[in-house]
């Protein structure tokens, strides 16, 4: 039986044992903002079609909840999903192979040799406020994440300062479930980590919720990019640049990398000044948002040119 067969025959007896119409299922997605057609849910428990793009896929989950079904127990009948954009070269984010070395050395540190010590990020969202009238930079964190062994429930953050960015360690802060135990401090190889504990003891397979904060000691213009890397695929991820003060780069680009390649798509600011990268099903992979900076006679001409003066 091939991967769509079977896909087809779990999502058919599901229904099936759920005794909900298509209709109703239908609707019920709808309401909660994962909307598709009776059609297509039909096309998908009879095997002519799969569920293919990011929109699609965040169907899978919600139906995986509203059918009683464990997380990922569709989703990993239909696959990642196919990435579309030009193809780029590695990227240097953990890319170079002394970095790729450190990240690992900075997780065995922390206490994370094997996979099942993290504990799953089922839903991510980063906000990242760039304020070129600061010297620090803050990275806010809000995490769903599911433990995957009994007892403490832990997962590592760490952040690789690239070269034009100050060599000072950022301050890592527990805002909400949890509080930072093991720390790496390498300044020599500028790898600043914490490992996070979840409040509380837990079961295997419990969900809670944590969220911290990192700040960074340098200006806005040292700062050229926000990634993150999952090593499973969460349920949704959303990353947010804000731009804050009177300086704004010029050009702007979302990242994605997964076992499947690489893709980079133009970016542009929305009206709340922010940049916006979110994905369903996402991962195990990176995924991120990049910009540059001009100098400051470049952002005045351009200012000029966007005020018509």
């Amino acid at each position: 039986m091939g991967e769509g067969e079977r896909f087809a025959s779990v999502l058919r007896e599901s229904i099936e044992q759920s005794g909900l119409s298509l209709t109703v299922i239908s609707q019920r997605l709808r309401s909660r903002h994962r909307p598709v057609s009776v059609a297509t849910l039909s096309n998908w428990q009879s095997g002519r079609s799969l569920p293919g793009g990011e929109q699609s896929l965040g169907v899978v989950a919600a139906l995986e909840e509203l059918l009683g079904k464990a997380p990922d127990a569709l989703a990993d009948l239909v696959g990642a999903p196919r990435l579309r954009g030009r193809s780029v070269q590695p990227a240097s984010f953990v890319g170079r192979g002394g970095r790729r070395e450190v990240f690992h050395r900075a997780l065995g540190e922390l206490g994370f040799e094997a996979p099942q010590q993290y504990a799953h990020e089922r839903v991510f969202h980063q906000h990242v406020v760039i304020d070129s009238t600061r010297e620090v930079q803050r990275f806010d964190y809000r995490l769903t994440v599911r433990a995957l062994e009994s007892g403490t429930c832990r997962l590592p953050a760490v952040h690789l300062l690239e070269p034009s960015e100050p060599n000072v360690a950022p301050e890592f802060i527990p805002l909400e479930g949890c509080t930072v135990g093991r720390r790496v401090v390498w300044p020599e190889h500028r790898a600043y980590g914490v490992e996070l504990k979840v409040d509380g003891m837990f079961d295997a397979g419990q969900v809670a919720t944590l969220a911290y904060r990192v700040e960074m000691k340098a200006k806005a213009t040292d700062l050229t990019a926000a990634m993150y890397s999952v090593p499973r695929r969460a349920n949704d991820v959303l990353l947010e640049v804000e731009f804050r003060g009177d300086r704004r780069p010029l050009g702007f680009e979302r990242y994605r990398r997964t076992e499947s390649g690489e893709t980079v798509t133009q970016a542009r600011l929305d009206r709340r000044d922010r940049l916006q990268i979110s994905d369903a099903r996402f991962g195990p992979g990176t995924f991120g948002l990049r910009w540059e900076w001009g100098d400051l006679e470049e952002d005045d001409d351009d200012e000029l040119m966007l005020t018509g003066t």
